[in-house]
């Protein structure tokens, strides 16, 4: 492992917001980074939108010393990450999504924790309307090694290394990330496991990932924009494929027939229990896709 320099609290970060159809949350999460430190931290916006409205852009106007607005002509999260991480400058990359509300000191928060030089990535914590309580320092941000079962509960509110993030609050080293070659942009659609995977890469290089509660973020869970315009079987295709590559590039080969049996009982219970022959359909597909397009190169 290369021993990568101790980071403080003044170290510059990038937070790195990639956009689509939210305008209105876009400027709620905006006015909640702009009240955090503003001397040595900049906002990154990667754009997808056609349009975005005034309101939004007199936002950035005002605040052009901080913002940093890049327009894309595509509508790929996963690529808009890769932008982000191209055009950061700072040595730490804060990814969030455009629906969510960062708590206080929340770039501070995540900083702090690179002043351990074994730390590649810190999963921020996330607080939803659907939260249950977790009690279990095991029972977080975990991926079960034989049938890819998926642990978050990253509202949970102690401390504890993990081996995944979520996507809408986590950060990185941005040398690892570029040493990881970026976000997998095979993890297309709904971006299943784009977070997972590149907190997988960056474990494999041997850093650790922690989670942090003290940066923490609101996840408003908006029903439209990003990928949540999709009806559910196309949820399901994406989920699925995504999920094949994921497990086939990261997790052991040896229970891949476990895990396939997983999954398509998965697929079948969805399909069964909502009455839904197309989720089944797709949910199939996307695992049969995804097995193939595991063997193209990044």
């Amino acid at each position: 492992m290369k021993v990568l320099k101790v980071v403080n609290a003044a170290t510059k970060a990038s937070v790195i917001i990639s956009t689509y159809g939210r305008c209105a949350c876009l400027r709620a999460a905006l006015d909640s980074l702009l009240a955090q430190s503003p001397d040595e931290d900049e906002i990154v916006i990667i754009d997808q939108n056609e349009r975005i409205d005034k309101d939004v852009l007199d936002m950035i106007e005002q605040n052009k010393e901080r913002i940093r607005h890049i327009r894309v002509d595509y509508i790929n999260g996963v690529r808009a990450r890769n932008e982000g991480l191209k055009n950061a400058r700072g040595e730490i990359a804060i990814y969030c999504d455009d629906d969510i509300i960062a708590g206080k000191d929340f770039i501070k928060n995540h900083v702090r924790n690179y002043s351990d030089p074994a730390v590649g990535g810190v999963a921020g914590r996330v607080i939803t309307e659907i939260d249950t309580v977790v009690d279990r320092p095991n029972g977080v941000g975990r991926i079960r090694k034989w049938d890819g079962k998926v642990t978050s509960n990253f509202n949970a509110d102690f401390k504890t290394e993990v081996e995944h993030a979520w996507g809408c609050n986590m950060s990185f080293r941005r040398e690892l990330l570029i040493r990881a070659g970026g976000f997998d942009e095979r993890l297309k659609g709904t971006q299943s496991f784009d977070d997972a995977s590149i907190c997988f890469a960056i474990r494999s290089l041997g850093y650790k990932i922690v989670f942090d509660p003290a940066a923490c973020a609101r996840h408003l869970l908006a029903p439209t924009g990003g990928c949540r315009d999709m009806v559910f079987s196309e949820k399901m295709f994406w989920y699925y494929h995504n999920f094949m590559i994921f497990y086939l590039k990261h997790m052991r080969k040896v229970f891949f027939p476990i895990f396939l049996a997983r999954q398509i009982s998965g697929i079948l219970r969805r399909g069964i229990i909502l009455k839904d022959p197309k989720a089944l359909y797709c949910g199939m597909k996307g695992l049969i896709r995804g097995f193939i397009d595991s063997f193209d190169r990044i």
